[in-house]
């Protein structure tokens, strides 16, 4: 039998671990109830934070409405302003507006069956802008067409892409998404990164805006650097309130244009919106599609990631 000193040593020992292991399963218990907590703010902000964008969208979508009523888009109406930063508890929401009609949309490469000789000849040169490959264009024009037949040295078919890890097809199908890209032969980071600012992927046939295409969409038309830098010039005096006025213009005196899916008008829209709202921060993207003065339609939705 222990002495009565050794038995209360243990006794107390044993009382220090059990107090030692109830400590711990407290801490932990409090520990995941923080987190359960956190977590569940977390979700709750941005569950407030995208109902925010959403808001941003719905003012996009009035702001459009107006245009639809004119014969002309141009940055100088109201949709082309940013959002004014509005301000409420714990955060804050804006937005913008870019017309997609003054960028290059990809599926204009292809009509029915067949290549489009002056949208290809466009984005040959929007390709020669950025720096890339000229062949990348045969790839693209192989992902939308509905043959299974390579073009060039840089067309690809799934020939091609059934030889990739994980294997896949060929779309043969207009793109729903500039993101497609990512899947088409040759575009990697870089070139992606490259392409991606000044491509759209809209309806087959949209033509670009003059008044709205940048310096370096309005250069595949085949003008000049001083050209197009007059151009800009010119329209953010005066737009222009139709092609025959842009063709006639003196500044293109001696220049042969190609008028084909070219314009001054614009459906398609896209909205970036940002919400801050205590450490949450949600980005939305929306393509909007203005079909007339009393509907604009949200075609395509994304939220952190470009659509």
């Amino acid at each position: 039998m222990k002495p009565i000193a050794q038995q209360r040593g243990v006794a107390l020992l044993t009382a220090l671990l059990i107090v030692a292991i109830l400590t711990t399963v407290t801490v932990m218990l409090s520990w995941d109830q923080m987190l359960a907590i956190r977590r569940s703010q977390d979700l709750i902000e941005q569950d407030q934070a995208r109902q925010l964008d959403l808001g941003a969208e719905a003012w996009a979508a009035q702001t459009l409405a107006k245009t639809a009523r004119q014969q002309v888009v141009d940055l100088q109406q109201p949709w082309a302003q940013p959002m004014p930063v509005i301000p409420i508890n714990g955060g804050e929401v804006t937005g913008s507006l870019e017309d997609l009609q003054g960028r290059f949309n990809l599926n204009n490469l292809v009509s029915g069956n067949k290549a489009v000789g002056i949208s290809q000849q466009r984005f040959n040169r929007l390709l020669q802008r950025a720096k890339l490959p000229i062949d990348l264009g045969e790839a693209v024009i192989d992902w939308i067409d509905p043959d299974d037949i390579p073009r060039g040295t840089g067309g690809a078919e799934d020939g091609f892409y059934m030889g990739m890890l994980p294997p896949y097809r060929a779309a043969n199908m207009p793109m729903l998404s500039a993101s497609s890209l990512r899947l088409v032969r040759g575009f990697g980071a870089k070139a992606y990164a490259a392409i991606i600012p000044w491509v759209a992927a809209l309806p087959p046939g949209t033509s670009i805006n003059l008044n709205t295409a940048s310096e370096t969409i309005l250069s595949t038309l085949g003008l000049h650097a001083d050209q197009v830098a007059a151009i800009i010039q010119l329209r953010d005096k005066k737009p222009f309130k139709s092609l025959a006025a842009f063709l006639s213009n003196p500044i293109l005196q001696g220049q042969k244009i190609n008028s084909s899916r070219l314009g001054v008008r614009s459906q398609f829209f896209l909205l970036r919106a940002e919400a801050h709202l205590g450490k949450t921060r949600t980005i939305l993207y929306s393509v909007l599609r203005v079909e007339n003065p009393d509907k604009v339609k949200v075609i395509m939705r994304s939220w952190n990631t470009t659509p």
